[in-house]
């Protein structure tokens, strides 16, 4: 009995550990390849991650060199816009230097024109009256007496509508040329300062120059040649009208 038993006993347990191992194998069967399709499934999604992080990259880097482009596209176009408006800004000097010229060129035409009537009458104008003012020695400053001759020869223009006046400036003979002929310029200018800022004689009516001790005075006492050689000359030129002298024309 109880070797039957015992036998019966084997017979389950090897039945058992056969029907266990057949189990084992088809559960194998049936996952391996499920798990060979998971491994492969795997592989492609970290390929696809890799190629779409690759994509990623070379977008990023696509996007830079646009952004590059337009950000030189606009310093480009800035700069542009800045030579524009400083040409524009040029033109509008340069029209308005054009405008000043043609001003300027058609005020010397109209002066030409005056110089050229001025000119024609040149020869018509004849000396008037004359005035000598003395300075003191080595100085350029007008003396009472000086402004006294000035103020009378001045009185005599304020009538006068045609008229000149030469001023000539001389010194004595004491010093070097250069520093006379400077000299006898300060005093003649210094008579023009007094009749235009004085009187005021207008300023294009007066021509100046300056001789220095080219021309000394004569006198019997050289020192008296001396003192009348520091002075200026005054020549006052007019033009008559038809039917007028020339002592009326300057009156």
């Amino acid at each position: 009995m109880s070797n039957r038993v015992f036998t019966v006993l084997g017979l389950v347990a090897l039945a058992t550990a056969t029907t266990g191992c057949a189990t084992h194998r088809w559960v194998r069967n049936q996952t391996d390849p499920i798990s060979q399709q998971v491994s492969e499934l795997d592989k492609k999604s970290a390929d696809n991650a890799r190629k779409i992080g690759d994509l990623d990259d070379k977008t990023g880097r696509d996007i830079s060199r646009v952004n590059e482009k337009a950000d030189a596209a606009d310093t480009h176009a800035g700069a542009a816009a800045k030579t524009a408006s400083e040409a524009l800004a040029k033109g509008g000097q340069a029209i308005e230097k054009a405008d000043g010229a043609r001003t300027l060129a058609e005020s010397g035409i109209a002066r030409t024109g005056q110089l050229e009537k001025y000119v024609q009458n040149l020869d018509n104008f004849q000396m008037s009256s004359a005035k000598t003012v003395y300075f003191d020695f080595n100085k350029s400053l007008l003396t009472d007496d000086a402004k006294k001759d000035l103020d009378q020869l001045a009185q005599a223009l304020s009538a006068g509508k045609k008229y000149v006046v030469e001023v000539q400036g001389f010194t004595d003979t004491i010093g070097s040329a250069d520093y006379n002929y400077s000299l006898s310029e300060k005093r003649a200018a210094a008579v023009v300062r007094y009749l235009t800022e004085q009187h005021k004689v207008p300023v294009y009516r007066v021509h100046t120059i300056g001789l220095g001790k080219d021309m000394p005075a004569e006198a019997p006492d050289r020192r008296e040649a001396r003192k009348l050689s520091r002075r200026v000359e005054l020549k006052v030129y007019t033009v008559a009208e038809p039917g007028q002298t020339t002592q009326q024309a300057s009156e």
